[in-house]
């Protein structure tokens, strides 16, 4: 079988199985990565395809410098369509079985601090719409960690009485909590928008999502949502260190905070919508060495011990 036939036939049978747009453009992507450098080598066939191949191509993309985190994303996609070659009986021998995932350095995240969120929340202070709407966007993602686009298509049917339902990533739903405080934001919000609406010159129908536009509609793409974010950060002068300022920042704020807080990474890897508890525990690595140090005092078992009579 040829490499691009097996390519395409894979994606169908993702589209049969309902995996998500996204995960199928993943995919397709990655594994159309792989098996063009394979071609480039002269690998066109299925059959042809080794494990030394697959080697040689690992240490291609190291060649380029390419982050080990990438190249992974890379052999997983392709493991994953070889895997559903041997099922379908096109393979004996899978070369992917013995070829393991790169040792990932372990980086230290840097998100915002308790300051910069506030700060950040700040710089919307102010009537009207839009500012309304922009200074809640940033107090829902730092006080639910939602990822963009399940802030994005959030509906008011969505907000019940103390959570969110909130429709992740393979359209699986889960239950996001609503704080008291965010509730009353959300409330205020959506007194500024109505008010906005129903006072324009010219009336219009608006869509049934928590978040609009200034026209009443959805907001369209992650990156309207994305510069909202940026903005702000780069105006209240945010760290240098914190490279990524964004939506996904907030995300590991969310986080960072619980952790903090003394709530437990199953906890966690449940509102953030993991499907396995190994994403969630990249969170452990944003804690610094003081923190832990700060963190454990007068806790070790033998301080607490010591508070219950221990001579």
């Amino acid at each position: 079988m040829d490499l691009n036939e097996l390519k395409d036939e894979f994606i169908i049978d993702c589209q049969i199985r309902n995996l998500s747009k996204r995960t199928i453009e993943t995919y397709a992507r990655n594994i159309g990565i792989i098996f063009n450098m394979l071609n480039e080598n002269g690998k066109n066939k299925l059959t042809d395809v080794s494990r030394v191949d697959i080697k040689k191509i690992i240490i291609a993309l190291q060649e380029q410098e390419l982050k080990s985190t990438y190249i992974n994303t890379l052999i997983k996609s392709v493991r994953v369509c070889l895997r559903y070659a041997e099922g379908e009986g096109y393979l004996l021998d899978n070369p992917m079985d013995k070829i393991n995932l790169l040792k990932d350095k372990k980086t230290l995240l840097k998100t915002f601090t308790d300051e910069e969120v506030l700060n950040m929340i700040n710089f919307y202070e102010g009537q009207g719409f839009l500012k309304t709407r922009n200074k809640l966007i940033l107090e829902t993602f730092a006080d639910t960690g939602l990822r963009v686009s399940e802030l994005r298509n959030l509906k008011n049917e969505n907000i019940k009485d103390g959570y969110f339902i909130v429709l992740g990533k393979g359209d699986k739903e889960r239950v996001v909590p609503l704080s008291p405080y965010l509730l009353n934001r959300i409330k205020k919000y959506n007194r500024v928008k109505y008010d906005y609406f129903r006072n324009l010159r010219i009336s219009r129908e608006i869509e049934d999502y928590l978040f609009l536009t200034k026209s009443g509609k959805k907001m369209g793409t992650n990156l309207m949502i994305e510069k909202i974010v940026k903005d702000s950060a780069i105006n209240v002068g945010v760290r240098e260190e914190v490279q990524r300022k964004s939506c996904h920042s907030l995300r590991h704020y969310f986080a960072q905070k619980l952790l903090k807080s003394g709530t437990n990474i199953y906890t966690i890897s449940r509102l953030l919508g993991h499907s396995s508890i190994k994403t969630t525990q990249i969170y452990l690595n944003s804690l610094t060495d003081d923190e832990i140090l700060n963190d454990i005092g007068g806790k070790t078992p033998m301080m607490m011990l010591s508070k219950h009579g221990l001579k």
